[in-house]
């Protein structure tokens, strides 16, 4: 965690992890903006920006939804980036549960590892399980992380306590040196009718994904130019 330093307000940035077809973007943009946009696509890493208020106070979110186009490569740069990480599997995907496995095994051998919480989702798909809640809740005990099984569709309460435990723990840590260079993130995010829209203000903040330029080198933010597709938010 680190401060703005022309605002001074505290800066937390997350990384969310996870599978194809999981609802890491759903699930971004539902704890950002309470609401629900069913369907994504992005082939590459989407960037979100928002002020949030917290019981503690004021702050600056950055939150990195990885793609996992590629899902044998560890994303090990965003999630040096990051100050905690969110991996987030689907119950009705045992493949997705099994990556999520190989996500937290590379993150306990990084230096400095940032903080992890991990998400079950679609559980309003129990008719489709593969994965039981005591399997996850077991992975997350050996890593001494927090679980939660949660349906983004249903707007669980527990998708917010989520984010909010790792918004508490990250701003409570000290500053972490970071080396991120990047040279290109484009995505398109696409809501249920298939069409792109502007960006789109809401309380406390502007949700919009960005270049991946965007992302700062070392610790200070060089460019701040977003690219225009993103969805109604």
């Amino acid at each position: 965690m680190k401060t703005d330093e022309k605002t001074n307000v505290p800066r937390v940035r997350i990384a969310v992890l996870g599978n194809m077809n999981v609802g890491k973007s759903a699930l971004t943009v539902r704890y950002l903006t309470r609401r629900f946009i069913g369907e994504y696509r992005s082939n590459t890493d989407l960037l979100y920006k928002q002020t949030v208020t917290l019981d503690n106070g004021v702050l600056d979110v950055e939150i990195v939804d990885i793609s996992a186009e590629n899902e044998n490569d560890f994303p090990v740069e965003q999630i040096q980036w990051a100050d905690a990480c969110l991996i987030v599997y689907s119950i009705t995907d045992r493949a997705s549960y099994e990556y999520a496995q190989r996500s937290l095994g590379e993150l306990r051998q990084l230096q400095n590892s940032p903080s992890a919480y991990l998400i079950g989702n679609k559980a309003d798909l129990d008719h489709l399980r593969e994965v039981q809640e005591t399997e996850g809740a077991t992975l997350a005990a050996s890593h001494a992380i927090g679980f939660c099984e949660v349906s983004v569709a249903d707007n669980s309460p527990a998708l917010y306590k989520a984010f909010d435990r790792l918004l508490v723990e990250s701003r409570a840590r000290p500053v972490k040196p970071r080396k991120f260079s990047v040279s290109k993130m484009f995505g398109t995010l696409i809501g249920n009718n298939g069409t792109r829209q502007p960006s789109t203000a809401v309380s406390q903040g502007t949700v919009v994904p960005c270049h991946k330029g965007e992302l700062h080198k070392s610790r200070v933010m060089k460019r701040r130019q977003a690219f225009t597709a993103t969805a109604s938010l």
